[in-house]
């Protein structure tokens, strides 16, 4: 992994982990709430699908947000971020919903997996922090509106049509000020270019249509390193997750959920749980968020290619991309069942962490992978 993957994943992971540890400390707080719905979107707590996004519902912090095709949901958000304003989830995107504590206010921000979202917020009071969060860069948003996409070919572009958006990959630091955007291509740095179409979601548009464009003219090349990425991560989550599955404590804690205990987190016997199944949770936490951005890369490729000419596009001798795509769709149920899994087990280590020291205080987040601290906005 490069130096500059390594820091966007300790930027992520130190959200991501801050959030679930500290979720239980305090009564659950809404990120926000559904405050529009149009098609096929969906709402994933913990390792159960709550079934279609529907106006009126609330969302909380670790929930995932999913589209279909021709879903969009648009989320106000609550007052626990700090912030006022909305956050929406495109068509064919993948995203987690963050929130946590900080020294200067609420630190919220969402995890974009896959697709688009776009937002328009302002503060409320004090100092709350936003963050974009990708696989390769971390935007900070400060009162704006703007749009982040994710393409099929790993790019990244951000627009911006009101105030600034300031984004980092590990490598640089650009300011994105109004009617511009910044774009990052795979082994590539950061840049700013102008917003040349009238209108931001017009230049977006374009840029994903491009890119998919780029991706349909060779298939077999953009394939042939997410085989292998997919292939070899696939491995190392099951290796990694099956010691969480076969964890007695793992068991004792679903049996538990299951029977409606609560837990108390200064019980001796939860915290010698808590010592034991840590390490076998940041373990599989590292290998997973890289994994769930391929995984979900290529259930956003599938569509392009199965039931077109690419499927005879050969990857390797013996593998085109239709093979491998519907090999993946078969595969597809039980990787998701094991990811659900990882995330029931994040939460139910968070429940028995009240005023506790969370991941970060037991080794992890940042301290995996070298990070030197400079991802905070």
């Amino acid at each position: 992994m490069t130096r500059t993957a390594r820091r966007g994943l300790a930027a992520a992971l130190a959200l991501a982990l801050g959030a679930a540890a500290t979720a239980a400390a305090q009564s659950p707080q809404p990120f926000g709430s559904i405050d529009f719905v149009e098609g096929n979107a969906s709402v994933t707590r913990g390792n159960r699908l709550l079934g279609d996004a529907n106006i009126g519902d609330d969302v909380y912090p670790d929930d995932l947000i999913r589209t279909a095709g021709d879903g969009v949901v648009v989320i106000a958000l609550a007052r626990s971020t700090g912030m006022r304003g909305t956050l929406t989830v495109r068509p064919r995107s993948v995203a987690y919903l963050r929130l946590a504590p900080g020294d200067g206010g609420p630190r919220g921000g969402i995890e974009l997996i896959a697709g688009q979202i776009a937002s328009k917020m302002t503060k409320i009071t004090g100092n709350p922090s936003f963050t974009v969060t990708t696989e390769t860069a971390v935007m900070g948003v400060r009162g704006t509106a703007f749009g982040v996409a994710a393409s099929v070919n790993g790019g990244i572009l951000i627009t911006c049509s009101e105030g600034e958006v300031e984004a980092r990959d590990g490598q640089s630091r650009v300011a994105v000020p109004a009617g511009n955007a910044a774009e990052r291509k795979p082994a590539e740095r950061l840049r700013v270019i102008p917003i040349r179409l009238s209108s931001s979601e017009d230049f977006e548009r374009r840029w994903i249509a491009e890119e998919i464009e780029a991706f349909k003219a060779d298939p077999a090349r953009a394939l042939g390193d997410l085989v292998e990425r997919y292939t070899e991560l696939n491995r190392r989550f099951a290796e990694a997750m099956d010691p969480v599955q076969r964890s007695e404590v793992l068991n004792t804690w679903l049996r538990e959920d299951a029977a409606g205990q609560t837990p108390r987190s200064n019980d001796p016997a939860v915290m010698r749980q808590k010592r034991e199944i840590v390490p076998l949770i940041l373990e599989a936490r590292k290998i997973l968020f890289i994994f769930e951005r391929i995984y979900y890369r290529l259930d956003q490729i599938e569509g392009l290619v199965l039931g077109t000419p690419a499927e005879r596009a050969m990857i390797r001798p013996g593998l085109t991309a239709g093979d491998f795509l519907r090999r993946f769709r078969q595969e597809a149920p039980v990787l998701e069942r094991r990811m659900l899994l990882f995330r029931q087990a994040e939460r139910l280590y968070a429940l028995r962490n009240q005023g506790g020291a969370g991941f970060s205080g037991l080794g992890g987040s940042d301290d995996f992978f070298g990070s030197d601290g400079d991802w905070d906005f």
